[in-house]
């Protein structure tokens, strides 16, 4: 396991306690919304994916995420592997100038790359189990109510297990139980 000096780690303690007091409303409280995304891994040119979250939203500032994500290539003569993503997340405002919200948060990742083995000592609080690995992720959101129950979102997810994996999404979530 590799760790980045020390500047990365205060760095990144900063941020999570800004995130940590700053709030406004992204979501009614209890809103449950479903996503669907689109993503563009920065690892390489040709490797795009798309994904599902579900999102709960327990009071007007703090969402909890879970999603799951698949990559794979496209368009290129040698196979980039595909890999399957899980993420745990908590989203806390930054800003809000409604109906545009930016939030911001931290969260655990998982993946089954097999690419991994071979980058792991380059990876930040990072370890593998079997043929799963495991990080965590900081991620950054601007997020934009079209109606009452549809939000479009942009997403920059930057993770621990190394810039290979950091991806950049688009996507839309809907409430179901909107009014």
């Amino acid at each position: 396991m590799y760790f980045y000096p020390k500047m990365n780690r205060i760095l990144f303690f900063i941020l999570w306690y800004c995130i940590s007091f700053t709030a406004s409303s992204q979501y009614e409280p209890g809103a449950i919304n479903y996503g669907l995304v689109a993503t563009k891994s920065f690892g390489f040119v040709n490797e795009i994916g798309a994904g599902v979250r579900l999102e709960y939203a327990k009071n007007c500032y703090t969402t909890f995420l879970g999603e799951y994500n698949r990559s794979f290539s496209v368009g290129r003569e040698e196979d980039i592997e595909g890999y399957n993503e899980l993420g745990l997340s908590v989203n806390l405002i930054l800003f809000n100038w409604y109906p545009t919200t930016i939030t911001a948060g931290i969260g655990y990742i998982g993946n089954d790359s097999s690419i991994f083995e071979t980058i792991e000592e380059e990876a930040f609080l990072a370890f593998r189990t079997g043929n799963f690995n495991h990080g965590s992720q900081i991620k950054l959101r601007a997020l934009h109510q079209v109606s009452i129950p549809v939000h479009i979102f942009a997403e920059l997810n930057i993770k621990s297990l190394g810039r290979r994996y950091d991806t950049f999404l688009i996507g839309f979530s809907y409430d179901f139980d909107a009014e």
